[in-house]
């Protein structure tokens, strides 16, 4: 499973590298043709030549479009896991992990206590940070 990196700066530019711990750090340079729109506002990928797969992917004001690009990731990114270990989530869907960078780096000090809403489920962090952004609005 890929883990993911977020990287941000002030005020919403935020960038996740997703890395394969499986490949030699040797081979971990990549030369690519750079970020490339998904055709939806604010989301940009990059992506591995050696395997055509998205390995990096940018929002430049995560702050104002964080339900726009939770959106498209849903849509066309639902289909691969990642491992985030800043954030102690394994497995989750991107979507998911863009939902705690949101909650972490955008929210910060104004973040819900995120919980599961019920016992026996796991918790969903997209719906629950949603909620409270559009609550914010």
């Amino acid at each position: 499973m890929r883990k993911l990196k977020f990287l941000f700066q002030e005020p919403g530019l935020v960038e996740a590298i997703a890395a394969d711990p499986n490949t030699p750090r040797s081979q971990a340079a990549l030369d690519t043709p750079g970020y490339r729109s998904l055709w939806v506002v604010d989301l940009m990928v990059d992506y591995d030549p050696r395997t055509d797969k998205p390995y990096a992917f940018m929002s430049s004001s995560f702050e104002k479009t964080y339900p726009l690009v939770i959106w498209a990731l849903r849509l066309f990114m639902a289909g691969e896991l990642f491992d985030v270990p800043e954030a102690g989530l394994t497995a989750v869907p991107l979507h998911e992990a863009f939902s705690w960078a949101y909650t972490h780096f955008i929210l910060e000090d104004q973040a819900p206590v995120l919980q599961s809403e019920k016992p026996t489920e796991p918790r969903n962090l997209t719906r629950q940070v949603l909620r409270y952004a559009a609550a914010a609005a």
